[in-house]
């Protein structure tokens, strides 16, 4: 999410004033706070407020140094402060909001950036967090509409791309969730996440190539991730490049060898490949992992000895 809108980093020139006025402390504090001297900015910041506690973006430049510090009911504190004092000082609602959706707070979050909203409409900011709020509550269609808002003020939102194109998914526009996922990958081209779903959802419209194509780019960016691999060799298998899904299965296996569904996939594309020894293994391999589906994996090796029975020959 799109979270801390105080600019912190004060150019240091401009502490050399003798003046030791509530905005001298403020501007202190934010620059120690940017080279990491909490400590210091605190100090600063409550100088500053101790002049004029009336002053908004000290309080919230001091929520973000407790939120910082992982004091989030100080950082709540004052982020509510700031806005009681001035109703209109937009920041203090996003951080306060992101700080409540880092905590899972969805409901509440959603309330704050709808207070914000009333007090600016076309606020940018809120419509995107509200959206990924609603998303996280289950809300698509709400989250819709509000990502959609958000992305007409500001194109260039990622995060509005990516999760209105799972919501696209999950009602099954599937077209329209590759263009939205096509938005994002022109703006950032490694985004992995972006690029995985990208490439599952051509699976699902049956086109393996070019989801081979997407994974094999996600799972070069996080080739350590089991999924990536996984869905690698499912659309090579799909796409019946036997050697290059071995390749993958082989590396979901080494990468989570528990997994009874990537040995179950290995044995599918060792027997497309026509090494029935080895599928026969994997899926002995499978059924031990997961006794649930046991008579599954049993019933695989059993059509394997009834296919190798039918092609031997026939003795005299």
């Amino acid at each position: 999410m799109t979270k801390k809108l105080i600019l912190i980093a004060a150019a240091a020139a401009s502490l050399a004033a003798c003046n030791r006025s509530p905005d001298y402390y403020f501007r202190k504090g934010n620059y120690l706070q940017s080279i990491g001297e909490q400590g210091k900015a605190l100090e600063n910041y409550n100088k500053s407020l101790l002049l004029d506690v009336r002053n908004p973006a000290a309080h919230t430049s001091r929520g973000l140094l407790y939120e910082s510090m992982g004091d989030r009911e100080k950082a709540g504190l004052d982020y509510r402060r700031a806005i009681d004092i001035d109703p209109t000082y937009l920041p203090a609602y996003n951080n306060y909001g992101a700080m409540l959706m880092d905590g899972g707070d969805y409901q509440q979050a959603v309330r704050l950036f709808s207070e914000a909203l009333a007090v600016k409409p076309g606020y940018a900011y809120a419509l995107l967090n509200r959206g990924l709020s609603y998303y996280k509550m289950g809300d698509c269609p709400s989250a819709v509409s509000d990502l959609t808002a958000a992305l007409k003020l500001d194109p260039k939102f990622e995060l509005a791309y990516y999760h209105r194109a799972l919501c696209e998914i999950k009602s099954g526009d599937l077209v329209s969730a590759v263009s939205d996922l096509d938005a994002l990958l022109a703006l950032n081209p490694a985004a992995a996440l972006a690029r995985f779903e990208h490439g599952r959802t051509l699976y699902a419209m049956g086109d393996y190539a070019g989801a081979s194509q997407d994974l094999s780019k996600a799972a070069s960016l996080q080739p350590k991730d089991f999924s990536y691999q996984y869905w690698l060799a499912l659309a090579l298998y799909r796409s019946r490049y036997y050697e290059g899904a071995l390749d993958a299965a082989r590396t979901a296996v080494q990468l989570d060898p528990k997994s009874a569904q990537a040995e179950g996939l290995l044995g599918d594309i060792y027997s497309a490949s026509g090494d029935a020894r080895s599928a026969a293994a994997c899926y002995a391999q499978a059924a031990s992992l997961a006794p649930r589906y046991a008579r599954f994996y049993r019933a695989r090796i059993e059509a394997l000895s009834r296919r190798g029975r039918r092609a031997r020959p026939l003795g005299r």
